[in-house]
């Protein structure tokens, strides 16, 4: 990524505190997600294989093109 093109929320950093999922892995997810579909209330969810055994999925809202990560998890 050359620029920051996302925010963290404070859930969003204890989610991926409390998972185990590093910011690399995450900025992996936001670069280039294996799979992209819309959430129930305007949301946007994003995942990807980022290991043999690890899914991770973000959910992110976008405001004037910056994505602010509202949670993040480890999915099978």
């Amino acid at each position: 990524m050359n620029k920051k093109e996302y925010k963290l929320t404070k859930h969003a950093i204890k989610r991926m505190r409390d998972r185990n999922i590093s910011i690399n892995g995450m900025e992996k997810v936001i670069a280039d997600p294996d799979i992209v579909y819309p959430g129930k209330r305007g949301e946007i969810n994003i995942v990807k294989r980022v290991k043999k055994d690890k899914k991770i999925r973000l959910v992110y809202i976008e405001e004037k093109r910056l994505k602010i990560i509202i949670t993040a998890m480890v999915v099978n």
